[in-house]
């Protein structure tokens, strides 16, 4: 191998961002691409790897049926709202509690309908996620209604998002090495000229007129959360992957870059408690906790399981939970609620019992405050609103320490169940600060030259995000930094 070698763009890192990135630049006019992963190939793949991958973008009603190739039966299915710009910044500026920066989160929300379709002519094919049916019609939440072919992510179903990025960028000649690790940067503040790498082969540079960074965030690293996440957070289970562990991140920022987004939050949500540690992906999520209630191991009520749509709750409900006692809880319900849990998220291994006595038993969990919590909810129920899934409902309880705000049904039908559960971590929040073409910010304010960057590793979320706003965001700035990358590149 070379040891001096030239590319027009690196890309750091083997995830969907990544793979955007280098993509986006050979859309336009790239010649040499290089992908940098550290990982080996078999376990390559960041994130994606391990998630649901759906993307939240803006749209027409019209326009689902043309971005997924629907047949005229299926598109008759759909009950679909208009999804627009408003919307999407209304509910970024919600769930971040008005810190997301108001000039990328614009570019977020003005490029996610042409970047989806920039996807599609790349080559990626979309499907409708599932949604609820009621009376023949298939209703959604709102903003999120697609996602690559096959749902889940991963390297194992032939047309999951990282397969299909994968064909795109053999087709178009990008080059990829696995076990090559960046471990510095040449140039500083003024400007980067390339990277520095390790391979199997040892040491050696490469050099650059752009670098991107789609490394991804530090979840993987238990030191760096423990010293950000707070308390416990160096004990979660990891959803993703055992490789984003932070070392390009803290380069840059050594480097000059300006950190942003929330360093003490994540997108952390509820799994199953027999997860792996790590890498426990897809499988193991559990988010049904909207139909009916979950309670600690003291037996009580946390928080308010109906305050909305699970696609706007869910990256902070695994918080919740692991700040419970035994960072673990249990999600409960009877018979009706059981009917209502999407098949995907229904526990591993139900515990069921006749009774809530039995039940809290068979928990471990106290049956006098368990039954009490349990008797008080149901007391509660105003049931003058019928019970609707496919909308907010305002069906709720009234005069509870924690009430519910939705979707409140007694639970009264046994036999039932319990689901443990625990917190599992997926993404960062904290991270370096890009302008609007991606570039990466220097801590006095300026752009670093030839310096880009995408996906997990950019700190742009604070609290909460929207359910599946993270893959917009890596598909947008990937893009605009493999146009901008590409604006700037030398007449060769």
């Amino acid at each position: 191998m070379d040891r001096f070698e030239h590319f027009d763009v690196i890309v750091i890192g083997g995830g969907s961002a990544a793979h955007e990135a280098a993509v986006a630049a050979k859309d336009n006019g790239a010649e040499r691409v290089l992908m940098l992963e550290k990982a080996p190939e078999e376990t390559s793949g960041g994130n994606a790897r391990y998630s649901g991958t759906g993307f939240r973008f803006v749209f027409e009603p019209d326009e689902i049926a043309e971005i997924c190739d629907l047949s005229t039966e299926e598109a008759a299915t759909l009950s679909l709202l208009p999804y627009t710009a408003e919307l999407f910044h209304a509910d970024l500026n919600r769930v971040t509690q008005g810190r997301i920066d108001p000039e990328l989160a614009g570019i977020l929300v003005g490029d996610s309908n042409d970047s989806i379709r920039w996807a599609k002519k790349m080559g990626i094919t979309w499907q409708l996620q599932p949604g609820i049916w009621k009376n023949g019609k298939q209703y959604f939440s709102p903003g999120i209604p697609i996602h690559p072919t096959n749902l889940g992510g991963g390297r194992t179903n032939g047309l999951s998002q990282l397969i299909q990025w994968d064909r795109i960028a053999e087709g178009l000649g990008i080059e990829k090495r696995f076990r090559n690790k960046v471990i510095g940067f040449l140039g500083d503040e003024t400007g980067i000229d390339g990277v520095v790498v390790k391979g199997p082969e040892g040491r050696y540079e490469v050099r650059a007129d752009a670098v991107i960074a789609a490394s991804g965030g530090f979840q993987a690293n238990a030191r760096m959360r423990a010293a950000y996440l707070g308390p416990n957070a160096d004990t979660m289970k990891v959803r993703g992957s055992r490789h984003d562990t932070g070392e390009v991140m803290r380069m840059l920022l050594d480097l000059g870059a300006q950190p942003s987004g929330q360093w003490q939050g994540a997108h952390a949500s509820p799994i199953d408690f027999s997860a792996p540690d790590i890498e426990s992906g897809y499988n193991v999520i559990r988010y049904s906790y909207c139909w009916g209630l979950t309670v600690n191991e003291l037996g009580q009520r946390f928080f308010d399981e109906g305050e909305a749509e699970v696609s706007y709750t869910y990256a902070k409900t695994g918080w919740a939970v692991q700040r419970q006692p035994g960072s673990s809880a249990f999600q409960v319900g009877d018979q009706k609620v059981w009917a209502q849990y999407d098949d995907r998220f229904k526990p591993t291994e139900a515990i069921w019992a006749d009774t809530l006595d039995e039940l809290a038993q068979k928990m471990g969990v106290n049956p006098d405050v368990f039954v009490s919590t349990i008797s008080e909810f149901n007391a509660a129920v105003d049931g003058s609103t019928p019970f609707d899934p496919t909308v907010r409902d305002g069906r709720r309880t009234n005069g509870l320490a924690v009430d519910k705000t939705n979707w409140a049904q007694k639970l009264d039908e046994g036999p039932y169940f319990a689901g443990r559960v625990t917190g599992g971590v997926t993404f960062t929040f904290g991270g370096i600060k890009v302008d609007t073409d991606a570039r990466v910010i220097s801590i006095g304010g300026e752009p670093i030259p030839r310096l880009y960057a995408t996906g997990d590793i950019l700190g742009i979320f604070f609290h909460n995000y929207p359910s599946m706003t993270g893959q917009t965001r890596n598909l947008v700035f990937a893009r605009r930094a493999g146009q901008h990358a590409m604006s700037l590149a030398p007449v060769r």
